[in-house]
This record gives C-alpha cells, structure tokens and sequence, in this order.
C-alpha cells in the first residue's frame, strides 16, 4: 500500500513539474511566483477555516466539481462522497484543523501542496499527513481536484541483521 501511495505522489509531482517547452512559448511552462504559491497554499487556508466554521457548504467550495477525494481505507469518491466524510467528521467532534503545507509547487494552472495537519477529535489530538492537487478555475480561484490523506504510523523499525 505505501509503494502505490509513493508511486501516486511521484506521479503526481512529475505531472506537476515544469516542462520542456517546444512551441517557443516559454510563459507556459513557467512555474508559480511566490504570490501565486500562496494562493495555492490559501486553498488549504480555505478549507481549515470552512472546517473549523463547521461550514461543510463553505468546505466544498474548495473543491472542483470534478475533484476526487482519497481518504485512507475508502474508495475514491466524488463531490457527493467528499461531502459525507467531511459532515461526519465535524458531527464526530473534528475541531480545531491546521494545515501546515511543508511543500508547494506549480505550473500553468495546476499546483499541489503537501503537508501535515492536526486537528482534534473528540478532545484528542490527531495528525494526519496530505497531498492534495489544485487547479486554477476560469473564474481564477484555485480549487482542489485531488485531495488525500491519511495517519501519520509511527516509522518502521529495521530489522535486526541476521547472524551468518
């Protein structure tokens, strides 16, 4: 299961990454400014303060209508599923998320983050790690089109050498 989560991030990180222009346009290839990072960090910013609002209208306004969500041990789902895991975690007592994004990157329209958040639930505090990629809409906003996430295990310890 980590090989394919590895595999899916490498994928997504090189669909991501700046190319080879060969039409002479090199604007198209550039990547983000910094001002335009933020903005793709702001769609995380976005999607904490519509959680911790308790608004999940607010919260999938972040999303495209195409997005897929890939919460750990579930199927992908579409906007509708995305709506049902984000209600149940508000009604299960999810409060208080921060998203930290440790790395951003962009090209064109599409950018990614990657990140840890916390959150509580219940009054116990959690810590999950995420990926999500964004896409710049005609109307300019940024939305998310992929988002996943899932635990952060504890690392796994090496086996110990076997005697020869």
């Amino acid at each position: 299961m980590r090989q394919i989560s590895l595999l899916t991030l490498a994928l997504l990180v090189t669909a991501c990454a700046p190319k080879t222009d060969t039409s002479g346009n090199a604007a198209s290839a550039s990547a983000l400014t910094g001002a335009q990072l933020d903005s793709v960090k702001g769609v995380d910013v976005a999607w904490a303060a519509a959680m911790n609002a308790k608004d999940t209208a607010a919260v999938l306004q972040v999303y495209a209508d195409d997005s897929k969500l890939l919460p750990p041990d579930s199927p992908i789902l579409d906007k509708a599923g995305t709506r049902a895991v984000f209600a149940g975690l508000l009604a299960g007592g999810g409060t208080d998320f921060v998203l930290t994004p440790i790395a951003a990157y962009g090209v064109g329209d599409l950018g990614y983050n990657v990140g840890t958040a916390t959150f509580k639930m219940g009054g116990a505090s959690e810590n999950v790690k995420y990926m999500d990629v964004v896409r710049r809409g005609a109307d300019g906003k940024w939305r998310y089109v992929a988002d996943m996430f899932s635990g952060v295990a504890p690392p796994v310890p090496s086996a110990p050498a076997k005697p020869k």
